[in-house]
């Protein structure tokens, strides 16, 4: 557990973000394996993905004159998700 005691002899500023990192507990995940922490991260990446494919065409290339396959933001958002998705389930 990380101790934060060594911030509140600082600064009257410290002395707060020190009483308000001891109200963060998050000793209640304690029970959970990375395994499953590793598969909820995952499975927000494959949501956010899906909610991407779901955004119109006509949306994303509203402006643009004379469209080309590299003006799809969602092709673009995809391959940074992949990219990140990929990241995470490899660490």
């Amino acid at each position: 557990m990380l101790n934060f005691n060594w911030l509140a002899d600082v600064s009257p500023i410290w002395q707060w973000v020190h009483a308000a990192l001891r109200q963060l507990n998050f000793d209640f995940l304690r029970g959970v394996s990375p395994a499953a922490a590793k598969g909820v991260f995952l499975a927000l990446f494959a949501v956010s993905g899906l909610l991407v494919l779901m955004i119109p065409k006509a949306s994303i290339l509203e402006g643009v004159e004379n469209p080309r396959w590299w003006h799809n933001l969602k092709l673009w958002a995809l391959g940074v998700l992949a990219v990140i998705f990929t990241i995470y389930s490899i660490f």
